[in-house]
């Protein structure tokens, strides 16, 4: 997963945290991000860190918990159909 998230350009970090954050936050299953990513995800918001490639990573996680198809579509919608295609693979 960490290859196809270097591969995002920093330039789209900011957009894509704000899109993912609204995926795991509008979400109607409250037991669908498990605990310590949900405490990781509030701890790098603390730190205003979310919108950093760590930020992403741990965003893209919890939102493919949530809402997979969503998430693979917001990546395609911005351009990153090789990242949607590797983390198809891993997860």
């Amino acid at each position: 997963m960490e290859k196809a998230i270097e591969t995002i350009p920093e330039s789209l970090l900011g957009n894509i945290s704000t899109k993912l954050i609204d995926v795991v936050l509008t979400s109607q299953d409250r037991n669908a991000v498990p605990t310590q990513l949900a405490k990781r995800v509030i701890y790098l918001w603390r730190q205003d860190q979310l919108a950093t490639k760590t930020g992403v990573s741990t965003l893209i996680d919890a939102a493919i918990k949530v809402d997979a198809d969503k998430t693979y579509w917001i990546l395609d919608e911005l351009g990153l159909q090789k990242v949607s295609a590797s983390l198809k693979s891993v997860f």
